[in-house]
C-alpha cells in the first residue's frame, strides 16, 4: 500500500522569525524521493490544503525539470509557493525561456540546496537572473566564495538561505557572511550559556508549577497565586486569549482550578512562560511553536496508541513534550533545569532514557519532526498502525501551530 508522507521544516530570518517552510514529501513505494514530479504534486494538493501546511508563510517546493513541461504550476498559488529547482537540474535554453515567462507572471523560483564552489558557481550563473532565492548547503560549500559573491547575488535581488545548519556557531558564521535566512536543526539544539540563571519571575513560575504537581489544596494554591498578583493577571489574560477559544472567560485562578483542575493550569502556566519569552524576543518564536507541535502530537499519539489512557496519563504525555524542550528556553543543560521541577518517575524515564510508553512516543514525535520515515514506520509497525493513522494528528498539529503563531502576532 502506498502512503504519502508530508512534512515541513521552518526557515527563519535574521531575527529568528519563521518566514517560510521547506516542504518535504515522500511516498513509501517510490524509490526516488529526491524530487516532486507532476504526479506527486497533484497528490500533495489533494492530500492537504496549502493553508493547512503553510499557514501565513510561504513554502519551498522541490521540483524537477519535468515539472516545467506541464501546466500544473498554474494550480499552485504564486503568492504562497516558491518552486525550488534541484541543484542537478539541466540548465538549458528551454528551461530558461520557461522560467522567464513564468517569472513575468509573478511566480518565484529558488535553486535548492546547492553545493556552492568555484565549479558549480559557473554552472549556476545562467539561473541567477531568474531565481529569487539561493539555498546553499553550508556543510559542503565554499563559504568564502559565497561572501565574495554577495554583491553579485544582491544585484539580482536574490536572497540567500543557509541550509543544513547544525550548530549555533555555524548559524553565527552564516549571519556574519550575510545570509538572509536560515534552516537546520540548530533551531532545536540547546544554546548553552555558561552560568545562566533563572529570572525571579521564572523562579516564581516554577514554584507555582511544583505546587500544582503536589497534592496541594485549592485554597493554598489560590493563596500562592494571589501572592504573585502580576503573574496571575498575566496568566488569566493568556488563558482568555483567542489562542484557546474558551466559551466563557475565566475570571480568577480559583474559578479556573474549580472549573478545569490543576493539570490544565499547570500546562498553561508553563506554556505562558514559553510564550512570554517568545514575545519579548523573536528568537524564541520557533521554540514556542515547537512546544505547541510537540505537546499536541504527544497527547494525540498517546490517545491513538492507548485509547484507554486516563486524564492523568494524557497530562503526563503533554508534560513530557513540553519539558523535553524547556532547557532550550533557559539555555541550561536539561538535567539542571529538571532538578528544579517536581517531575514524576514516568516523565524522568521518558526524558532521560526514552523508555516506557511516554519515552517511545517522544522518540516517535522527534522522528516526525526530522522526517525520519524509516523510524516512524518501524515503530508504527510494532503497534499495528500505519502512517494513515497519524497523518490526521500531524495535520491537526500543523493547524494548531498556525493558529497559535497568528495569535502571537495579532
Amino acid at each position: 500500500m502506498t502512503y504519502r508522507y508530508i512534512g515541513r521544516q521552518p526557515i527563519i530570518d535574521i531575527r529568528a522569525k519563521i518566514v517560510a517552510y521547506d516542504l518535504l514529501y515522500r511516498e513509501n513505494e517510490v524509490k526516488n524521493n529526491s524530487n516532486l514530479t507532476v504526479a506527486v504534486i497533484s497528490n500533495l494538493l489533494d492530500a492537504l490544503s496549502i493553508e493547512t501546511i503553510l499557514g501565513k508563510n510561504i513554502g519551498f517546493l522541490r521540483v524537477d525539470s519535468e515539472f516545467f513541461e506541464y501546466e500544473i504550476i498554474h494550480s499552485l498559488p504564486k503568492d504562497k509557493i516558491v518552486c525550488a529547482l534541484l541543484a542537478d537540474t539541466l540548465i538549458d535554453e528551454i528551461l530558461l525561456e520557461r522560467l522567464l515567462l513564468l517569472k513575468k507572471e509573478g511566480y518565484q523560483f529558488a535553486l535548492s540546496d546547492c553545493l556552492y564552489n568555484s565549479e558549480t558557481a559557473e554552472n549556476f550563473s545562467p539561473l541567477l537572473p531568474f531565481i529569487d532565492y539561493l539555498k546553499i548547503d553550508v556543510t559542503q560549500s565554499d563559504l568564502s566564495l559565497v561572501k565574495k559573491n554577495l554583491s553579485l547575488f544582491h544585484s539580482y535581488g536574490i536572497k540567500l538561505i543557509g541550509t543544513k545548519i547544525e550548530t549555533h556557531e555555524m548559524y553565527e558564521l552564516c549571519r556574519s557572511i550575510g545570509f538572509d535566512y536560515f534552516q537546520g536543526y540548530f533551531i532545536s539544539e540547546p544554546n548553552i550559556i555558561k552560568n545562566a540563571v533563572l529570572s525571579p519571575e521564572y523562579e516564581g513560575i516554577i514554584r507555582l508549577w511544583n505546587l500544582l504537581q503536589r497534592d496541594t489544596e485549592i485554597p493554598e494554591l489560590v493563596d500562592a497565586f494571589q501572592s504573585n498578583q502580576g503573574l496571575s493577571i498575566k496568566l488569566l489574560h493568556f488563558i482568555n486569549s483567542a489562542a484557546f477559544s474558551l466559551r466563557n472567560p475565566v475570571s480568577s485562578i480559583d474559578h479556573l482550578l474549580r472549573l478545569m483542575g490543576r493539570n490544565p493550569l499547570a500546562q498553561w502556566i508553563m506554556l505562558m512562560m514559553f510564550t512570554e519569552e517568545a514575545k519579548s524576543s523573536n528568537a524564541r518564536v520557533p521554540l514556542v511553536l515547537m512546544v505547541i507541535n510537540r505537546t499536541e502530537l504527544m497527547s494525540g499519539l498517546l490517545t491513538l496508541i492507548k485509547p484507554t489512557a486516563t486524564r492523568e496519563e494524557k497530562s503526563t504525555a503533554y508534560f513530557v513534550g513540553m519539558l523535553s524542550l524547556i532547557h532550550l528556553l533557559f539555555h541550561m543543560p536539561q538535567r539542571e533545569v529538571l532538578t528544579r521541577l517536581n517531575i514524576s518517575p514516568a516523565i524522568e524515564q521518558a526524558l532521560f532514557t526514552g523508555e516506557g510508553i511516554f519515552g517511545e512516543i517522544l522518540n516517535l514525535v522527534r522522528s516526525i519532526e526530522i522526517f525520519d520515515i524509516e523510524s516512524i514506520e518501524a515503530y508504527l509497525k510494532t503497534k499495528g498502525l500505519s502512517y494513515t493513522h497519524i497523518q490526521p494528528l500531524i495535520n491537526q498539529s500543523m493547524e494548531k501551530v498556525n493558529a497559535f503563531e497568528k495569535e502571537m502576532e495579532g
